[in-house]
């Protein structure tokens, strides 16, 4: 059974989603750069530790690879449907992030800005977050192999150390022996015991979250196939967590309905059972896809007859469940018409026509059986008479009880059939057909 992804989840985003996500949020981020790096150079007097000189080069790194970054929004958003894995586009994200955080880093100075160590540790949580353990090693070993170079460059001054910021600021302590200094050292084992932290947590919640969505698959597939077997309406009670309607019996005013195939035996002895197979699958399809229409509760599948009731699990009104049912009786009846036409093109000799009988009454419904098997079916003497109606009735025929007459007989065209004393009653029932 498909299922969409869950947007908050990106454990279920295809792979180009992730990309999409990462080189969105640098967009975003060179965006902001781009807009306090503008409001230092035109307001120098309000951040003057910043480096003046440098912001001009500042500004052009970003703002190149804010470009190459939103070509790489742009392609990852054309691929977002595609749910194959893209290790080119997982790596060129990958790289393109990298490449942020090694410039940042240096551009603030891995010891002497706390924004430094907050870039390491925000790029470590979002690639773990979208990407696996063995694609974000490829972050962590360029960028630690680029910060320790840039750092060791720095100490035999061959570039110069936090340049985003005035040397004053920038250096620690005015000498170049300062960036070695024991202080940094444990700057660096805490920045690496925080980054080691966060990829336990991260990847502790990533197994949790595959293990329930693994469990939340089997689970869509386990109500799939649930729903197959039982009523869509016990499903859905079920899934709710309303095991108390299903377990107790009630007395209610229930429409009953009773459909089956007249003359079905004698057909299955006349066509192959392949047809029959075909024609058989394609009734009970159609007869249960009106049903669901309908919202209508179906009990069982009796070889060719079907069982049907409306006012449980799930009740409105006696009306409104008597219309439904009739009304789902004729779109039934004309829906036969339909594949009749179509079995007969297909060279069925003998295609099928049904009896449909439905009668309203008091009727006790709940879950009957042993302790290990439980079937939710009602029972008693108006549920008996329904499936009386139905066999009174010939094929093609929708017969109503007076009960169910009296419901619908204002919005349903019906005319009266007479009256009949059905085996097991010593009352007489009158009877109405249905005009459609």
């Amino acid at each position: 059974m498909h299922r969409e992804p869950a947007l908050n989840n990106p454990l279920t985003w295809t792979p180009a989603v992730r990309c999409l996500a990462a080189s969105g949020i640098n967009v975003v981020f060179a965006l902001l750069y781009l807009a306090v790096y503008a409001y230092a150079y035109g307001y120098p007097s309000a951040n003057p530790e910043i480096n003046q000189t440098f912001l001009p080069t500042a500004a052009w790194v970003v703002g190149v690879t804010g470009l190459g970054m939103s070509m790489l929004a742009l392609f990852s958003y054309w691929q977002r449907q595609n749910t194959q894995k893209s290790p080119a586009l997982t790596y060129a994200t990958i790289f393109l992030c990298t490449w942020v955080v090694i410039f940042s880093t240096y551009f603030y100075g891995l010891f002497s800005h706390l924004y430094a160590g907050v870039a390491i540790v925000a790029a470590w949580v979002v690639g773990l977050t979208l990407f696996s353990a063995r694609e974000m090693l490829v972050n962590l070993v360029l960028t630690t192999v680029c910060n320790t170079g840039c750092v060791l460059l720095a100490y035999f001054s061959l570039i110069p150390y936090a340049p985003f910021f005035e040397p004053e600021v920038g250096v620690v302590a005015s000498s170049r022996a300062a960036l070695l200094r024991p202080m940094n050292a444990l700057t660096l084992l805490l920045l690496g015991v925080v980054l080691w932290i966060v990829y336990f947590i991260v990847a502790r919640w990533k197994q949790r979250e595959s293990e329930l969505l693994a469990a939340g698959e089997d689970l869509t597939q386990a109500n799939d196939i649930i729903s197959r077997y039982v009523a869509f309406q016990l499903a859905q009670e079920v899934r709710l967590g309303n095991y108390a309607a299903l377990e107790h019996h009630d007395r209610r005013k229930l429409t009953l309905f009773f459909s089956d195939i007249q003359g079905f035996s004698n057909t299955a002895d006349s066509i192959e059972p392949e047809d029959l197979s075909l024609l058989l699958n394609d009734y009970l399809s159609e007869m249960t896809a009106i049903a669901h229409r309908f919202d209508a509760t179906i009990d069982k599948f009796v070889g060719d007859a079907i069982m049907i009731f409306f006012g449980a699990p799930q009740c409105t009104n006696d009306r409104d469940q008597a219309l439904r049912a009739v009304r789902m009786g004729i779109d039934m009846q004309l829906s036969m018409h339909r594949l009749r036409q179509k079995w007969e093109q297909a060279g069925i000799a003998h295609p099928f026509h049904i009896r449909i009988g439905i009668n309203t009454g008091q009727a006790s419904v709940g879950a009957f059986g042993s302790q290990r098997r439980l079937e939710y079916t009602a029972i008693g003497r108006q549920v008996n008479l329904a499936a009386r109606i139905q066999a009174h009735c010939t094929p093609d025929q929708v017969l109503l009880s007076q009960s169910t007459w009296a419901l619908v007989h204002d919005e349903i065209a019906c005319v009266p059939r007479g009256e009949v004393v059905f085996q097991g009653s010593h009352e007489a029932v009158q009877i109405f057909e249905v005009c459609f």
